[in-house]
């Protein structure tokens, strides 16, 4: 009797708290949903130039002489060119980025290289004058272009591509070899507040993170 008094107390219970779990579901997703921006067009902060200060891991090899990863800082100002972006249903936009990145690369010991070019010298001798790539610790400085195009997706978050063109100066400190290489970027901002975020980029020649005002 009591076993059947128990049973039929548990089921109302267990109805009322699977109740209670739908219905907070249903309010979490209900939030979600109201945070989301991205078929919301002009729904994101409003700012002119986006300021940010990163840290660089380039896991690339350099352009130019030298071997190895590297790490690095820098700095990107993005002006806000096109608010309502390329696609009229969609919450994106379009901006232009200048940048100036410094990259350490630590090389590999090798402090010689192979020999590419021979030079006759004195007495019949073979003289080395270029090499294919030292493995000394070599610096880099980067001035790139970009297009970055941003998808505003939720109060917190947007994602961006970024194509453009790097100038580049290699070696930096010994021979200074200029240079110019296209440059590609994927990236994503967390968003503390509407106008200040944690900014991650992937791409070539370098990764970052960093924190970007919107002003």
């Amino acid at each position: 009797m009591q076993t059947a008094m128990t049973s039929q107390l548990r089921a109302p219970r267990l109805l009322a708290a699977a109740l209670s779990f739908v219905a907070l579901t249903l309010g979490w997703a209900g939030v979600g949903e109201a945070q989301m921006t991205i078929k919301r067009p002009g729904d994101r902060p409003d700012y002119k130039v986006e300021l940010e200060p990163h840290l660089l891991i380039a896991p690339f090899e350099p352009l130019g002489p030298g071997v190895g990863a590297g790490v690095g800082a820098g700095f990107r100002a993005t002006i806000d060119i096109a608010p309502s972006g390329f696609i009229k249903k969609l919450n994106d936009s379009v901006g232009i980025g200048f940048g100036l990145d410094g990259v350490h690369y630590g090389g590999n010991g090798d402090y010689r290289g192979d020999c590419t070019r021979f030079e006759n010298g004195p007495a019949g001798t073979r003289v080395c004058t270029e090499v294919d790539a030292y493995g000394d610790a070599s610096n880099y400085l980067f001035g790139s272009v970009v297009m970055q195009w941003n998808f505003w997706l939720h109060r917190r978050w947007s994602v961006f591509g970024e194509p453009g063109l790097s100038l580049y100066l290699g070696d930096v400190g010994r021979r200074v070899l200029p240079g110019v290489s296209p440059v590609v970027f994927v990236g994503g901002r967390f968003h503390f507040t509407e106008n200040v975020t944690l900014t991650m980029r992937l791409g070539y020649p370098a990764f970052s993170l960093g924190v970007s005002f919107l002003l």
